[in-house]
């Protein structure tokens, strides 16, 4: 059964209330009263109206929204607000406000009133989330949107760049939300411009740009254009150790910083020097195994039985590869189409189709060792096959006890085909045949696995003849928690 990840639109409720926000850096206090309403009879369905006043509160440099290069905030016709409350089944939910218009907005685009409806609420914490589409059906904030980028500072300040704040609703007889309510930004935004080890710049020949904090991945795909490029992420501590790697047309190139923080509400230029890895590898004139490590492309053909390894740790580029997919007479080798030896991200990208197939009977195409992630991610095309008994992405035959346990598989970018051998899932662990009853022997394992939101597209097929999930487990084999957003 194919499986097509898609977004899912907010379910938008009936607008009723007002109230007013405001994005100014200045302490503003509402002239408005709160507007109350009175308390329900028992059972009855209660609709609220109330009003109150949204501000920066003090901070010096606050800001909500990034609309201009020097960091002007500010909001914007058509905009929306997300109010998330508790509801009388205890219950989180969100109330979408009105589109704002012109007439909403005012103070230079500093102050906006907005209207929303808060149905059967009951007194407690409510949270606001700016812009609504960062709000997640549960009340928390998307991350998930982060993962994949334009680059452009229009897209990143519409649909990105999160404020949020938190006020209380009360009910002593009526309702009433506080005067005052301060959002603060959530994310970093820098600001990228990048030279080559040379000196050179090169931002407007860089098409892809992916950077990682070690937890949180993000990718920016673009056309080449002039300009520096944007990215909005979650706050960095100093402790972690960013990894980049930029690709163009035909390089590739990758930088580590450490030591630096990112804080909430910053707006940072930041000039990285990239060095040039060099290792453009072309399969099709491989003549030994080889080891793909941080920043390396591939390209090309395999034309040889050789083993395709990616190094602990390292970002790599897939452009246009074709391992053991279409190659006649087929190639044999006891080994994955591509091993991932630790924690791995690669990048599917290029206008030709990614073709990965595992070597020989029981092995998956692409495999992280238990313990590890692969991430997945990039706005190409990946079509993996597992050989027989072998996921596509995951691990492989129960009896094979180098890949019979993978670790986690993260896909938050890309389109992505995922065929799983027979009785193997397509995202998974590959077959343990020969037990009906898993505990009487070894058995295939993977572990978490979860599909972005930001993915474009995931379609995912279990192995013929068998009861194995599309994306989980194989026959009769395990597979921690699957979380599809």
């Amino acid at each position: 059964m194919k499986r097509i990840m898609s977004y899912l639109s907010m379910v938008l409720l009936a607008l009723v209330g007002t109230i007013a926000i405001g994005c100014s850096s200045d302490e503003e206090n509402s002239t408005l009263p709160p507007t109350t309403a009175q308390a329900p009879q028992p059972n009855a369905s209660t609709t609220v109206t109330l009003t109150t006043t949204i501000s920066r509160g003090g901070e010096s440099n606050a800001r909500t929204r990034a609309l201009t290069p020097d960091g002007k905030k500010t909001f914007a016709v058509g905009d929306k607000i997300a109010v998330v409350y508790t509801n009388k089944a205890s219950q989180r939910v969100v109330a979408e406000s009105n589109a704002l218009t012109a007439e909403d907005i005012t103070n230079e685009g500093k102050n906006a009133k907005i209207t929303v409806t808060l149905t059967n609420p009951e007194a407690g914490n409510v949270d606001y989330i700016y812009p609504a589409a960062m709000a997640k059906s549960d009340g928390t904030i998307n991350y998930s949107a982060l993962c994949m980028q334009d680059g452009t500072l229009a897209t990143l300040a519409s649909t990105l760049d999160c404020g949020k704040g938190t006020g209380e609703l009360l009910n002593t007889g009526s309702f009433a939300l506080p005067a005052h309510v301060v959002l603060r930004n959530q994310f970093a935004i820098c600001k990228f411009t990048i030279k080559n080890s040379g000196g050179t710049e090169i931002t407007s020949d860089i098409t892809g740009l992916t950077l990682t904090d070690g937890t949180n991945t993000y990718t920016v795909n673009r056309a080449a254009a002039s300009g520096p490029i944007y990215v909005a992420m979650q706050p960095v501590t100093s402790d972690k150790t960013l990894s980049f790697v930029a690709n163009s047309a035909s390089n590739s190139y990758y930088k580590d910083v450490s030591g630096k923080a990112l804080a909430a509400n910053d707006m940072v230029p930041v000039n990285l020097t990239m060095t040039q890895q060099g290792n453009v590898i072309d399969l099709s004139t491989l003549e030994d195994n080889c080891t793909a490590q941080h920043g390396d492309m591939l390209i090309g053909k395999l034309g040889t039985s050789h083993k395709i390894s990616i190094a602990a740790g390292a970002i790599v580029v897939l452009n246009g590869v074709s391992i053991n997919y279409d190659t006649y007479p087929t190639l044999s080798g006891e080994f994955p189409g591509i091993t991932c030896l630790g924690n791995a991200t690669l990048i599917v990208s290029g206008t030709e189709l990614n073709k990965v197939k595992g070597f020989k009977l029981g092995y998956p195409a692409i495999f992280v060792p238990s313990g590890s992630t692969l991430t997945i991610t990039g706005s190409g095309t990946l079509d993996a096959l597992g050989h027989e008994y072998a996921a596509a992405i995951g691990s492989g035959l129960y009896n094979i006890d180098t890949y019979n346990a993978c670790g986690n598989i993260v896909i938050q970018g890309g389109n992505i085909y995922a065929r799983g051998g027979n009785s193997a899932a397509g995202i998974g662990s590959g077959a343990s045949i020969n037990y009906v009853a898993p505990e009487t022997g070894p058995i295939s394992s993977c572990g978490n696995i979860t599909i972005r939101s930001s993915v474009t597209k995931v379609n995912a097929w279990a192995g013929d003849g068998s009861s194995a999930d599309d994306i989980g487990s194989g026959q009769y084999s395990s597979c921690g928690t699957v979380t599809i957003e």
